[in-house]
């Protein structure tokens, strides 16, 4: 009974993912793994298995296990650029660049192991694809300055800035991932570290 209750279920994942795109919701399976056990058990295997879809579709949508690590990075870049987005449009009273940077440290915190596939893949793995998501996403952070700066502002300064906040967000999301245990970031070390940048920002004398 237990068999033909198993195989049943397996049969009814098998037709529900045929019916829709297949390769979003390998994708969604993959991350939702990753989230829960980390990259060492993403597997094509392992994915099919989740899914019931048949290991010989899941070789057609990702061709080894580092294509498909490659996809989720990629997906995350865009994700974390699709938030930077609604938060820049959804800004309140504060200026719109720092309203992206605490939404990119938020998105850290909500998603540390796709944050840390994200940059393992683009620092290691050098594929294309992950590069040109990352580049969308960091292009809503330059619109952030954009928009702060207003029609004064000058293109090259802009991209600067930019630059100087996308490494300030990765520097204090290393930083605070490292010293907040297995997938949380240290709530302390990310408010020190972005007060301390108000500071430099606002040019406020510092006493020793």
């Amino acid at each position: 009974m237990g068999t033909t209750e198993t195989t049943s279920a397996v049969l009814a994942r098998r037709r529900s993912y045929h019916v829709g795109n297949v390769r979003s919701q390998l994708s969604l399976a993959a991350s939702a793994l990753l989230e829960a056990e980390g990259a060492s058990a993403l597997s094509l295997r392992a994915i099919a298995r989740r899914t019931g879809v048949a290991l010989g579709t899941v070789y057609y949508h990702y061709a080894d296990k580092h294509a498909l690590l490659a996809g989720l990075a990629a997906e995350g870049f865009r994700e974390l650029a699709a938030t930077l987005r609604l938060a820049r449009e959804r800004r309140g009273p504060e200026g719109r660049l720092r309203v992206a940077g605490m939404a990119y440290l938020d998105f850290v915190s909500a998603r540390p192991a796709l944050y840390g596939l994200m940059y393992e893949m683009r620092d290691v793995g050098r594929r294309e694809e992950v590069e040109a998501a990352e580049d969308e996403a960091f292009a809503e952070m330059a619109l952030a300055v954009s928009e702060d700066a207003g029609a004064q502002g000058e293109a090259e300064a802009i991209r600067q800035v930019a630059q100087a906040a996308w490494a300030c967000a990765r520097g204090i999301a290393a930083l605070a991932l490292a010293r907040g245990g297995p997938g949380r970031l240290d709530e302390n070390t990310v408010r020190e570290a972005v007060l301390g940048l108000e500071i430099l920002v606002a040019g406020r004398p510092i006493r020793l």
